[in-house]
């Protein structure tokens, strides 16, 4: 951050301590679901600098927010493509020490996890185009060296053979020989069988709870008819298949193929609805020769799920309140993720020393235990749904109490509960 974005930073937390130690009804307030439904959209936008500011912003202003670890992910995410990845590398391994059970780690880019590994052996992360260079050149050569020896080692078991079947009776010679030319026959046998596997990566996230398509080409590049094998490698819970294209509903196992054939098929499979918005998942077609088995081909594709990332704020109208105080408790409901969030039920425990008065909005209603409860028909992407409630502290709250509810938030729609920990407000003495 430059010096005048810091600068910028300081003015608002400023502003933020003055407006919040005002007693007036009259106070400004800086938000952190504000902010960071800025910095989200700057990232949709593809402006990742200033999505870092903004992120910036909301963690010097709001260090102890809920919405702490989806703002460092996205400070990695657009750190890494602004081309900070010393940046990139710290911001993820933050997330991965403050929140080590987060189910959001599993939507971290690959790239992302190499970059915090590096940085936590001490490598210092300079985007360097030279060093990639080198990177690749120096693979480039062991390879080839490990081929060399490979190369030398066969040169040498051959010769040992040859040594070892002249040194042999005369009377095997032929059996020898005979044996050779079944071998070479079989080793241009297996040579001659060329498979060429085209699998699509370019239909995008599939939302969860919904069918996934990949379309996949199978062709026999060789010159003599082959009957493959066919097997899909993918986790058990997205039940994936292999099929003929247009007909879903029919597993392929097997295949036979004239030269120069192909064979159109589909991978179908259903998104687990659990999964969080970004999760990446490998799915592999393997193809095995019907006649040498040690003959196969494999073609491996990433499939994307797609799926809303609600998080929830709720919160004191001020961080510091008085016996008997009435004002307003605000909650916010917004989505992060790549689908609209629908069909939410939101259920809000108020902190014991709070009474509920009731509400602008007549949707919130007050079950018997006392719990608040309302629903979200719908949450676009990028956006944010806010209730208000009228609410009292209670007279007989202590100085120096800690007020802090909870929030369940209900996604019907994919069976999905997330809970989320309101912020602490704190009872101090009326002036």
């Amino acid at each position: 951050m430059n010096a005048f974005s810091k600068a910028i930073v300081q003015v608002v937390l400023s502003l933020f301590i003055v407006f919040t130690s005002c007693v007036s009804g009259h106070s400004v307030e800086i938000d952190d679901s504000t902010i960071f439904v800025e910095a989200f959209n700057a990232y949709q936008q593809k402006d990742y600098l200033l999505t870092i500011e903004k992120c910036d912003q909301l963690n010097q202003v709001f260090p102890d927010s809920p919405l702490r670890d989806v703002t460092l992910l996205l400070i990695a995410r657009s750190s890494l493509k602004s081309g900070d990845n010393e940046r990139a590398a710290k911001s993820i391994a933050l997330f991965s020490s403050e929140f080590p059970e987060s189910s959001l780690k599993t939507s971290v880019d690959d790239e992302l996890k190499t970059l915090a590994v590096r940085h936590q052996k001490g490598e210092l992360l300079a985007p360097d185009k030279a060093l990639q260079a080198a990177a690749r050149k120096v693979s480039t050569d062991r390879i080839a060296r490990e081929r060399e020896v490979a190369l030398k080692l066969e040169m040498e078991r051959i010769a040992k053979v040859k040594a070892e079947q002249e040194r042999l009776a005369k009377i095997k010679l032929e059996e020898e020989r005979r044996e050779k030319e079944r071998l070479l026959a079989e080793k241009l046998a297996k040579e001659s069988i060329k498979v060429v596997i085209t699998l699509r990566e370019d239909t995008g996230p599939v939302p969860v709870g919904s069918n996934g398509v990949l379309p996949f080409e199978i062709s026999n590049k060789g010159k003599s008819s082959e009957e493959l094998l066919l097997t899909m490698i993918a986790p058990k819970e997205y039940g994936a298949i292999l099929t003929k294209a247009g007909i879903a509903d029919e597993g392929v196992t097997k295949i036979l193929l004239a030269a120069g054939e192909s064979f159109n098929g589909t991978v179908q499979f259903r998104m687990p609805p659990g999964l969080v918005d970004g999760h990446r998942s490998a799915m592999t077609i393997h193809v095995a020769s019907a006649k040498f088995n040690d003959v196969n081909f494999q073609k491996q594709a990433t499939v994307l799920s797609a799926a809303p990332l609600v998080r929830a704020v709720a919160k004191l109208a001020k961080p510091k309140v008085t016996p008997g105080e009435k004002l307003r408790y605000r909650v916010v409901i917004l989505n992060a993720g790549s689908l609209p969030a629908q069909n939410l039920t939101v259920r809000l425990q108020l902190p014991p020393q709070i009474d509920f008065q009731g509400a602008p909005d007549s949707s919130v209603k007050q079950e018997l235990n006392g719990t608040l409860v309302f629903t979200v028909d719908k949450v676009d992407i990028g956006r944010l749904v806010e209730k208000n409630l009228d609410v009292t502290v209670r007279e007989n709250s202590s100085i120096g109490q800690e007020l802090r509810g909870q929030v369940e938030v209900v996604n019907g729609n994919l069976q999905r509960k997330d809970i989320f920990t309101a912020s602490a407000s704190v009872v101090v003495p009326a002036k």
